[in-house]
């Protein structure tokens, strides 16, 4: 989707006017196609998609879902009143074919038809015109489910007004009436299902401060935050959600950022840090300076991502909008030829009842919202879980993943790297502290991390440094040539390395540890072991995933010692080593060749290659970091576990879908046969639809209990 605010977007739709991005609806949400209607709200003009959405917002005080959601219960209150009182009269009315010829009873049955008219004619206008304005839209007939439903409840009506004004006994206005009522109670199970779908991105939109403070002209000013510009100062006090995303210039203190990251622990936050729009601030009083436009805020990019996949669809999707749309001219074809047959048998009246019932028998509702509303429910609470999945076309093939590839650095190992052994006098630990000091290796940040904890201070006179990229690096250390590195730069040196040294190294590379030798003035002084540790909860995530039919592979650029330990800890047969970016996608590409949908779990940073060349790439850390292209699942914290969860939840998801399309077809089949037999009542038939639609969406709902 362009970026550009002012660049025009073409989105399928059932209306073909360009579509104008950033142009919602103020109360459902929904894209404007040509020009929005507008009306005041709060004091400023809010845009509309139609007059309908700002009576609900008007009458109801709720937007979206929610709001659709209680307009709905609201027809279907108003509507099952008049309609229950056309259905008691309409009995009388049946009953009074047993005295025709009573004078008295025929005068009461013909103002029992006005009063039948009167009442069923309002529940029309209220929830018949709209939905034959949804079938029939600026002169163009939509195939659609609406038209079905209009065709039926309308023919019903103007036929049953067509014999009270011509004294004919046809009158079926309670099954026009009724039809329409219970559409209407359908859809509002429907959207209020929907509505629960999306408390997750309403619980985002709630995270957005309503006000934030910003200095300008050494005066403290309380705006909207968006009026926050680039540059500006923001002051956020203890308690406050962050309004915008900026560097610390100001301030230290603890930030709640388990919105964006998946851990509870607060972080402490100082001058130089950066703070993200949606999070917390604990304890602390900052002043950030804003360092970027609102768009790109980590909260706003958060939503904006959630609304593109929410507006995705799976192929499984496309393929029911497809068949529904195939459906509904079939079942015209069949409505038409059995009243037709039953016309030329029985008579105008037994056609028109079996007319209504074939195409109230096949409303397509549950087909249609059998799989968008089970992929909603899945992406939802995929996101309570810190799974950003991608689209509901990502959610379909994550069911369908056959063998995942893992990177080992920062994935399967923790990022960091741990000192496991030293085997070096404190005096020249201090030495290598101070020299490792200038470094940005991660060994070099080990050691400064270690000699902090231990106190140790960095205080001597460092000069000359060198860095000799793949050995390591020197420098002058109190007058002293200190080197720093591998087993290979020692001996490109020149320097000896004695029999215990030699030892000590074979051990380590049998525990898959990385040693790091020291010398001082060309004479080694000793060597510091470091140890990639195994994230704790890899063993479980990766049995999770063999119980589900997975297999696991790692790729690593380590040696094969380390990709060894690895095999044997993890119990992994198929691990490769020594690898190169290149090398990693070769392997995908050639897994991906035999026919087996292929997973791949990294950093999102230096994987990316292989993570695009995945059929399902799976970034982790993305808690601020959103809009990794590479990927197609964002995990928002680095836990392990979150990956089989993912593929667990796919595949209930598909579960659920496929048991919704076998039940819309079964009844469909069953319901078609027995209307076109003449066996079923119209109203029967509607009540059937509404059934069928209320199973498929109790299903969908059975996603939440995966």
């Amino acid at each position: 989707m362009a970026k550009n605010k002012n660049s025009v977007v073409n989105i399928e739709c059932e209306c073909s006017k360009p579509l104008i991005e950033g142009k919602e609806c103020f109360q459902c949400g929904i894209p404007i196609t040509g020009k929005p209607l507008q009306f005041e709200i709060d004091g400023k003009k809010k845009d509309f998609c139609c007059f309908g959405c700002y009576l609900i917002y008007k009458t109801t005080g709720l937007r979206g879902e929610e709001g659709t959601a209680v307009a709905f219960l609201g027809k279907f209150g108003f509507g099952f009143f008049l309609s229950m009182i056309v259905f008691m009269l309409s009995t009388y009315l049946y009953g009074a074919h047993f005295t025709p010829d009573d004078p008295q009873a025929k005068m009461f049955t013909n103002i029992i038809k006005w009063i039948i008219l009167i009442l069923a004619t309002p529940v029309m206008a209220l929830i018949g015109i709209p939905i034959l304005r949804n079938a029939i839209n600026d002169g163009k007939v939509n195939i659609s489910t609406d038209l079905l439903v209009a065709l039926g409840s309308f023919s019903a009506y103007f036929l049953s007004v067509y014999s009270v004004l011509t004294d004919k006994p046809h009158i079926y206005f309670e099954t026009a009436t009724m039809i329409l009522v219970l559409l209407t109670f359908g859809r509002y199970i429907e959207t209020s299902s929907r509505a629960k779908a999306s408390n997750f991105m309403r619980t985002l939109l709630d995270l957005s401060p309503k006000k934030a403070t910003v200095i300008r002209d050494g005066k403290e000013i309380e705006i909207n935050p968006e009026e926050i510009e680039v540059g500006d100062i923001v002051k956020i006090t203890p308690g406050e959600k962050i309004a915008a995303d900026g560097v610390v210039i100001e301030g230290q203190g603890y930030v709640d950022e388990s919105l964006l990251t998946g851990e509870t622990k607060p972080v402490l936050k100082k001058v130089g840090d950066e703070l993200y729009t949606g999070t917390t601030n604990i304890d602390g009083v900052f002043k950030i300076q804003v360092n970027k436009p609102s768009e790109d805020w980590t909260l706003n990019r958060f939503i904006a991502l959630m609304k593109e996949i929410r507006s995705s669809k799976a192929p499984i999707n496309r393929i029911t909008d497809t068949v529904a749309f195939y459906f509904l001219p079939i079942i015209i074809m069949i409505a038409t030829i059995s009243a037709s047959y039953w016309y030329i048998n029985e008579g105008f009246e037994k056609a028109l009842i079996v007319f209504l019932s074939v195409l109230l028998i096949s409303c397509p509702c549950a087909f249609s919202i059998g799989a968008p509303l089970a992929l909603w429910v899945g992406l939802s609470e995929a996101m309570k879980e810190g799974i950003i999945i991608k689209g509901a076309d990502v959610l379909e093939k994550l069911s369908s993943v056959k063998k995942i590839f893992f990177d080992k650095t920062g994935t399967i190992t923790e990022r960091n790297l741990d000192i496991t052994d030293i085997y070096l006098e404190e005096k020249y630990l201090k030495v290598v502290c101070c020299l490792e000091a200038n470094s940005e290796h991660p060994i070099g940040k080990s050691i400064l991390s270690y000699c902090k904890k231990k106190n140790l201070s960095c205080d001597l006179d460092v000069e000359d440094i060198k860095v000799h990229f793949g050995y390591g690096i020197e420098g002058l250390v109190d007058d002293k040539k200190v080197y720093i590195g591998s087993k290979r730069f020692m001996e490109r040196l020149g320097i000896n390395i004695s029999e215990r040294e030699i030892e000590i190294l074979k051990n380590a590379e049998v525990e898959g540890k990385i040693p790091v030798f020291v010398a001082v003035d060309k004479e080694l002084k000793g060597l510091i072991l470091f140890g990639q540790k195994i994230k704790k909860e890899a063993p479980k995530a990766i049995e999770a995933l063999r119980k589900l039919g997975i297999d696991v592979a790692v790729l690593t650029g380590d040696t094969k010692y380390f990709a060894d330990v690895i095999k044997r800890k993890l119990n992994i047969s198929e691990v490769y080593a020594e690898l190169l970016p290149e090398d990693k996608v070769k392997i995908i590409d050639e897994t991906k060749k035999k026919g087996i949908t292929v997973g791949m779990v990294g950093d999102g940073i230096n994987d990316a290659p292989a993570l695009a060349k995945a059929d399902i790439g799976i970034a982790l850390g993305c808690g601020t970091d959103l809009t990794r292209e590479s990927a197609n699942v964002s995990l928002l914290s680095d836990d392990l576990r979150k990956v089989p969860l993912a593929v667990i939840l796919a595949k209930k998801v598909k579960k659920v879908i496929y048991t919704n399309m076998f039940w819309a077809f079964i009844y469909n089949v069953i319901g078609i046969g027995l209307a076109v037999m003449g066996k079923l009542n119209p109203i029967f038939s509607a009540l059937a639809m509404i059934l069928s639609s209320a199973f498929v969406i109790a299903n969908s709902l059975r996603v939440k209990n995966w």
